[in-house]
């Protein structure tokens, strides 16, 4: 409950009559007396050590209906108490409190007021509830969608059509009124009906810059849709790649993982999905060119066959972010053109700046990863089969593939692999099967900025192991950017950036994967016997076959393996001209360059009764090399004067090759 309550306080003076005195004396009374049969029959429990008065009353409010009303300016509610009741009720706890903090304490059924020893003595008077309307506007007429809500509460309206609204508060309420765009403002109550609020435009948020294709625009000048994530509001220091942080970042981007593999691939929709068959997704550019994700169709999967998936956005160390821009409407994304007909995000790195001055910063984290839930399944009947002569009864065969056996009844039962134990369940397959992922980042950067010269380079490394066996992916990234202004006609940037991905044995879906082979082992067979997947006369053991259905959830690991790698490089190179104050003209060249490199293997399947690896014919090793190259050239002429007080001419014109 918020602690800030406006309380009507009614004091009286020593002249008042007899009447008004007796009825005085009678309220101070209360403090001692239980008014109501709730105050008597509720109990509570509370413990609290060291903690502050506002949270031991947050937790006898959680707990119960009691609300507690204050003057801030008479409790101190950061004081700190020490506490300790069970199955107590109100007035034992009231009185361990007052005990502590030399408080006096009014109840009055459910509300209780807490009082100073030196305050007046007071009456508490409920607040009853009044409906307030009105209208919101702004310098325009009204507003629509307005939020109109009660300060400390989630009481709260918003506004018609027309701007009108209507809500019911206490007489002391305050009503916080807001809409994007406009400042705030707190209005209180005191006994008003009707409060009609003008709100003023934000000129500190319509001044605020966004990056846009053709350059940089101030919100209050834009037309298009635009959505922006600053990423000092983005932790970026707890997730693997950026493409996890902007997940709820911007409205209209769906952000959806289709593994949770490290360095899985991750789906981008804006405004949901435009077609069936085609490509659904945006064009990713940073620092204004664009660039292309690589085995695009094993994203969309999400099956590594090959081994391989990665987003672009995996690429860049999240570190080296400064921000990111949604754009997704055809206004925003037309100089683009048909490449970005699925919206666009542009990515904007960090530069040196005169701002921070000259630094050198480290960030890291460690991460632990375990599963968290699996599959609910049946976990009362073992191995075995229906008998065919009676439907009624269940016969244990070690053989059998199902699990239609018996009740497991933990009885003495002959294994597949011939020891004998108990016939029970034997722990969560789904859960046993795996280990515990760990994973670290490390971050370093250094960076300067003058008057007419900026640099910031940079230097990332992270490691994940997965929580499959075996299972591993590391990252290393490099970036390194610098511009000088030469003179007050010329300046000049530039930016390299460097990253290699090294990923091994990512898990594999379906029979050659292991969460399937998992799910068909019957309960009473115990996971530590299959790791031993051959022996001397078997290459491959199982707890029954193997068939081209079901394996030995080891052996599928042992058998196929993979690995990729992949480089990638990218950078750019910028000229300005200012021909004069209000007139550019900018031109940049960026390269795009990508190497990934796939090797999968294939130790065989082992399910014709081979001996040995040796005696295995259908094993094989695959290999793959992707190269690809981009290049990009923009020559822009920008113009932008005030040409009266009223008019502004402003406008781009070139083109991308």
């Amino acid at each position: 409950m918020d602690n800030q309550r406006i309380v009507v306080f009614v004091t009286f003076k020593k002249t008042i009559k007899i009447m008004k005195l007796t009825v005085l004396m009678l309220a101070i009374c209360l403090s001692q007396v239980v008014a109501a049969t709730y105050a008597q029959t509720a109990k509570l429990n509370v413990s609290a050590k060291n903690e502050t008065l506002e949270n031991v009353l947050k937790q006898i409010e959680k707990q119960s209906e009691f609300l507690f009303f204050y003057n801030l300016e008479e409790i101190n509610k950061n004081e700190k108490i020490s506490i300790t009741k069970k199955n107590a009720n109100i007035q034992d706890v009231l009185d361990a409190i007052a005990m502590k903090t030399g408080l006096k304490y009014t109840i009055k059924d459910r509300h209780i007021v807490l009082t100073n020893e030196t305050s007046s003595p007071i009456i508490a008077s409920t607040q009853q509830e009044r409906k307030v309307t009105g209208t919101v506007s702004d310098a325009f007429g009204p507003i629509t969608g307005a939020n109109i809500i009660q300060k400390g509460t989630t009481n709260g309206t918003t506004t018609d059509m027309d701007g009108n609204y209507s809500i019911e508060v206490p007489d002391g309420a305050i009503l916080q009124i807001s809409f994007i765009g406009y400042i705030q403002q707190d209005i209180a109550v005191k006994g008003k009906n009707v409060i009609n609020v003008l709100l003023k435009e934000d000129t500190q948020a319509l001044e605020e810059v966004v990056v846009v294709g053709y350059g940089t625009m101030k919100k209050k000048d834009l037309t298009g849709a635009v959505a922006s994530v600053k990423m000092d509001d983005t932790p970026v220091g707890t997730v693997s790649t950026i493409s996890h942080a902007l997940a709820g970042k911007a409205a209209g981007l769906q952000v959806s993982a289709v593994s949770a593999q490290p360095g899985g691939g991750t789906n981008f929709r804006i405004r949901g999905a435009a077609s069936v068959n085609a490509s659904n997704d945006p064009l990713i550019i940073i620092d204004g060119f664009p660039v292309s994700a690589p085995n695009e169709d094993k994203i969309k999967t999400g099956k590594y066959s090959s081994g391989t998936t990665d987003n672009i956005l995996a690429s860049i160390n999240p570190n080296d972010i400064e921000s990111i821009e949604v754009l997704k409407d055809a206004s925003s994304t037309a100089i683009y053109g048909a490449r970005a007909g699925n919206g666009v995000i542009l990515i904007t790195t960090k530069k040196g700046s005169k701002k921070d001055g000259f630094g050198i910063r480290y960030s890291g984290n460690f991460t632990w990863t375990a599963i968290g839930e699996t599959l609910d399944m049946q976990r009362r009947y073992g191995q075995g089969h229906i008998d065919t002569k009676d439907a009624k009864t269940a016969v244990y065969d070690k053989t059998d593939s199902g699990s239609w056996g018996p009740v497991l009844d933990g009885s003495m039962k002959e294994a597949w692999n011939g020891e004998t134990y108990a016939y029970s369940n034997y722990g969560d397959k789904l859960k046993d099967y795996f280990d515990t992922g760990f994973s670290h980042t490390h971050n370093v950067s250094i960076s300067n900025g003058t008057e007419k010269s900026h640099f910031r380079t940079s230097f990332g490394y992270s490691d994940n192991d997965g929580v499959f066996p075996t299972e591993s992916l590391s990252r290393v990234n490099a970036d390194l950017n610098a511009g000088t202004e030469l003179n007050k006609w010329v300046s000049m940037d530039g930016k390299i950036s460097l990253s290699r991905t090294k990923a091994d044995n990512r898990p594999l879906y379906g029979d050659y994967g292991a969460i399937s082979q998992l799910m068909r082992i019957p309960n009473n067979v115990r996971l530590d016997d299959l790791k031993q997947y051959s022996d001397e006369t078997h290459a491959h053991v199982n707890w029954t076959g193997p068939t081209a259905s079901i394996r030995n959830p080891y052996y599928v690991l042992h058998q196929r393996q993979n690995s990729d790698e992949r480089w990638r490089a990218f950078g750019y190179y910028s000229m300005k001209i200012n021909f004069t104050d209000w007139l550019h003209l900018s031109a940049k060249y960026a390269f795009d360059y990508y190497r990934t490199r796939v090797q999968s293997t294939n130790a065989g399947d082992g399910i014709n009764g081979e001996a040995n690896t040796s005696m295995i014919t259908n094993d094989s090793m695959d290999r793959s090399e992707e190269n690809f190259f981009e290049s990009n050239a923009e020559v822009i002429l920008m113009g932008d004067r005030q040409l009266t007080d009223n008019f502004r001419l402003g406008f781009n014109v070139g083109g991308n090759f």
